[in-house]
């Protein structure tokens, strides 16, 4: 199967059967009522001329009524993929008896493995996970590495790879008991992430007035059959069960948070990607290829005042102190109004021990952009 340019990401509900502390959508397992016709569904999609991966989420996509019909039709003419839980055992083996696994991007599952645990799932998720493997579907376990779980992620690991079920952790952006991640995973991030750097990449960028075709080959549709320019930017380009218009091309981005799926869709300089590349290394702790990228995007952007941040929290990890107030205080003279170099050199200054923000502004500062 070869890699689709063509992304649309299905909000199908927001009702799951999981009860997990963390997640951001109230807990809601009442059967799902509010339901699209497929035939509005693929008759958009099949109106674009286009070939398209649609990424079904939310919620849970398997408590959805008719989901393997869904997928059947879909994967007619389309690609498709599913964010789940692999909690729903008789609709998975439906699934995998009916449908193609050449027409299947891949299954994101979430392993969850408290909540997992609670209804005591573990041995179900292993054969479901399993059964589609052996049927030749692409399974990508997903294990967010919370503070609080960060302590058996290494046997839970070596626990389902015994079973064949390989792990791919995933960084925990947020604030735990005082401490910023993934900043404060410190020199423990290269023994999570070093088979997975990739992971670095798996955060919420700030890509403002780069120019994205988001609109054009990235959409997002909701229960209702609304659809939006795409997860961050709710710009509302019609509905599928009146008519849709999409982009005709690029637009500069206009939200300070990308948080799905944007790196496939912004139009990047060499710069910027040297920025991008220097925050994924960051993140997973690999601070000498860090180092190096961001020695790249400041070559190519002197003075770039994220780029002189992100050397500053290089700096103070590696116990260069005078170094990491020098950027700090750079890319604070750079850009007055951004909190975070501030905060930064006010608690570097001072002598704190904490962990700096790594800055994710990847534009150059053009106006209030940076």
């Amino acid at each position: 199967m070869s890699e689709q340019v063509n992304s649309l990401i299905w909000n199908m509900t927001r009702k799951c059967n999981f009860r997990c502390e963390y997640c951001y959508f109230p807990h809601d397992n009442t059967p799902v009522t509010e339901t699209l016709p497929i035939e509005r569904v693929r008759q958009f999609l099949d109106g674009t001329g286009r070939v398209w991966s649609v990424r079904m989420t939310g919620g849970e996509p398997f408590i959805y009524p008719g989901i393997n019909d869904i997928c059947a039709t879909l994967a007619e003419k389309h690609i498709i993929g599913i964010d789940t839980n692999l909690s729903v055992s008789s609709k998975i083996k439906e699934f995998a008896e009916r449908i193609d696994p050449s027409r299947v991007e891949n299954f994101y599952a979430a392993l969850h493995i408290e909540e997992r645990e609670r209804v005591k799932g573990v041995d179900a998720f292993i054969r479901n996970a399993r059964l589609l493997m052996d049927k030749g579907f692409r399974v990508i376990v997903n294990y967010v590495v919370h503070p609080t779980l960060e302590h058996r992620f290494h046997d839970d690991t070596k626990f389902f790879a015994d079973h064949g079920v390989p792990i791919t952790p995933r960084p925990f952006r947020g604030v735990h008991e005082g401490r910023r991640y993934p900043e404060a995973y410190g020199d423990r991030a290269q023994a999570i992430f070093a088979d997975h750097p990739e992971q670095g990449k798996k955060i919420a960028f700030n890509f403002q007035g780069i120019p994205c075709t988001a609109g054009q080959t990235l959409l997002r549709m909701e229960p209702d059959g609304t659809v939006f320019r795409c997860p961050g930017d709710k710009t509302v380009l019609g509905n599928v069960l009146d008519s849709v218009k999409v982009a005709d091309g690029a637009a500069p981005c206009i939200k300070g948070r990308c948080p799905c799926r944007g790196l496939d869709h912004v139009h990047l300089t060499d710069a910027q990607k040297a920025m991008v590349d220097g925050v994924q290394f960051a993140v997973v702790g690999d601070n000498r290829a860090s180092a190096d990228a961001f020695g790249r995007a400041a070559a190519a952007q002197p003075e770039h005042p994220c780029v002189e941040n992100n050397l500053g929290v290089l700096a103070w990890r590696s116990g260069d102190r005078d170094g990491a107030i020098r950027h700090f205080r750079n890319a604070r003279t750079a850009r007055q109004e951004r909190s975070l170099y501030e905060t930064n050199l006010t608690r570097a200054e001072q002598g704190e021990t904490f962990d700096p923000e790594i800055c994710l502004d990847v534009n150059f500062p053009h106006g209030n952009n940076a």
